[in-house]
């Protein structure tokens, strides 16, 4: 589940978990209004990543909600809260050419 929360401290939080969540890190990461980016180990294999919390002021939190609506479909209630990520689309048949 990707949760988004804001901090006492005005800070907007994107956590992500999963495999599945990986596409969203790939599009948001070099993003350069982030903070930091906090990573949670497994405690017993720390090679292994739990998840991912992306940390941006607050002032960026409509940006941050647009893009996750637009670019994945998740729409996340006013307080902030989790959602589930939908599947990935289909991939679109590549085209090689025209024959004609």
């Amino acid at each position: 589940m990707t949760t988004l929360s804001t901090s006492v401290s005005g800070e907007i939080r994107l956590t992500l978990r999963g495999e599945s969540e990986n596409r969203i890190l790939t599009t948001l990461r070099r993003w350069p209004h982030w903070q930091r980016a906090d990573v949670e180990r497994d405690p017993h294999d720390p090679t292994r990543c739990l998840s991912v919390t992306l940390v941006a002021d607050q002032s960026y939190e409509a940006t941050v909600r647009d893009i996750l609506k637009r670019g994945f479909g998740m729409t996340f209630p006013d307080h902030g809260g989790e959602v589930e990520m939908p599947p990935a689309p289909p991939e679109r048949p590549r085209k090689r050419g025209w024959y004609g």
